[in-house]
C-alpha cells in the first residue's frame, strides 16, 4: 500500500468531486479526494494523516466568497460541516465551525440575544467569518469572538482569544502564519434584549441587503475590499464597468462590487472580470484595489492557487 492508499479507503472519502456543487457560486472543478465531516475527531484523524502522508489538505465552507478553479484541486478537500448551537448561561453562544450565520443571527434573535443581528447579511459559515473577520453594515466577528478552536496539521486543538487572533479589516491571523489550522468551533459573546426588537433589528439589516446587493442570484460577495476613505462598488462603477460581462459572469448591474453567475460562468470568465476592474479603476483613479475573494486550486498554467 502506497503513503496515500488509504485515503481511498476512508469513510466517506470520494474521489474526483465536483466542487460546482459545494459552492454558493455554483463553479469549480472536481477534488481529487472530497469528504463532509462533522466530528472534530475525525477531522482530526484526517488532518494528522494527511500531514504524514504529504497529502495537501483544503478546507472549505459554503463557498460564497470562494472561487474554485474549473480544473478542481489537488489533494483532500474537506467541508466540515459541524452545525451544532449552544447557549451557555451567561448569554454565550459556542457555534461549530459549519454554522451558517444568517441561521444563527435568527437563532438568536428567537432567543432574544443580541450583537450578531448583522449575521443577516453573512451568507457565509462561522469557520469561513472567523477567517475573515466576515462584517456587513459596520458590524464584524471581532466585535462578538470571545476565543475560537482550531486544529493544528497535526489534528492537535490550538484555541485562541479574540485578541490573540489579529482581527483586522476583513482579516485574521488564520490568513497568516495559521494559514495551515482549521477552525473548528468558536464562542461569541452576546447580550440579552427583547425578542421582537432583535428580530425587527434583523429583518432591517435584511432588508437592506436585499435593496443594495444581488439577492437571489449567485454571487461571490464582496469582491474587493473597501480601499481608504472610499467604496471599491463606487470606484467600479464610476469607472463605466457596472454590467459587465465575460462569459456567464457579469459585474452586478445592483452592485458594482459583486461579480453575478448569471449563466453557467466558469472560474476564468470571473478572473477576467476581476482583472479588468482592477486594471481599470487602478488606470483611472491610480488606486490598487485589493482582492477580497479567494481563489482555490489548479491555475491554468498548473501552478496552483492558494
Amino acid at each position: 500500500m502506497s503513503a496515500v492508499d488509504w485515503l481511498d479507503m476512508f469513510p466517506g472519502v470520494v474521489c474526483d468531486e465536483p466542487l460546482a456543487r459545494h459552492s454558493q457560486f455554483g463553479v469549480g472543478g472536481p477534488a481529487r479526494w472530497f469528504t463532509t465531516t462533522r466530528e472534530v475527531v475525525v477531522l482530526a484523524e484526517l488532518l494528522r494523516r494527511c500531514t504524514e502522508s504529504g497529502i495537501a489538505v483544503t478546507v472549505i465552507g459554503a463557498g460564497s466568497n470562494t472561487l474554485i478553479s474549473d480544473d478542481g484541486i489537488d489533494g483532500l478537500v474537506v467541508r466540515h460541516n459541524d452545525r451544532g448551537l449552544r447557549v451557555t448561561d451567561d448569554h454565550t453562544v459556542e457555534l461549530g465551525a459549519g454554522c451558517m450565520m444568517p441561521r444563527v443571527a435568527l437563532d438568536c434573535a428567537s432567543r432574544g440575544l443580541a450583537g450578531i443581528e448583522f449575521g443577516i447579511g453573512v451568507p457565509g459559515t462561522c469557520g469561513a467569518s472567523v477567517y475573515g473577520n466576515a462584517g456587513a453594515f459596520g458590524t464584524e466577528m471581532a466585535d462578538v469572538v470571545i476565543d475560537c478552536t482550531s486544529l493544528d496539521p497535526g489534528g492537535t486543538p490550538v484555541t485562541l482569544s479574540a485578541e490573540a487572533c489579529d482581527f483586522g479589516y476583513r482579516h485574521s491571523r488564520f490568513k497568516d502564519d495559521l494559514r495551515a489550522n482549521v477552525i473548528v468551533s468558536a464562542r461569541l459573546g452576546l447580550h440579552p434584549d427583547d425578542p421582537q426588537k432583535v428580530r425587527e433589528r434583523t429583518d432591517s439589516i435584511q432588508a437592506e441587503r436585499k435593496a443594495s446587493q444581488p439577492y437571489g442570484i449567485r454571487s461571490l460577495g464582496s469582491v474587493f475590499k473597501n480601499p481608504p476613505a472610499d467604496k471599491a462598488g463606487r470606484l467600479i462603477e464610476a469607472a463605466g464597468l457596472k454590467g459587465l460581462r465575460s462569459g456567464g459572469a457579469q459585474i452586478s448591474p445592483k452592485h458594482a462590487n459583486f461579480i453575478v453567475n448569471v449563466d453557467h460562468a466558469s472560474s476564468a470568465d470571473v478572473l477576467h472580470l476581476v482583472q479588468v476592474a482592477h486594471d481599470t479603476v487602478r488606470d483611472r483613479f491610480g488606486v490598487e484595489l485589493e482582492q477580497e475573494i479567494i481563489v482555490l486550486g489548479r491555475a491554468p498554467s498548473g501552478d496552483r492557487r492558494g
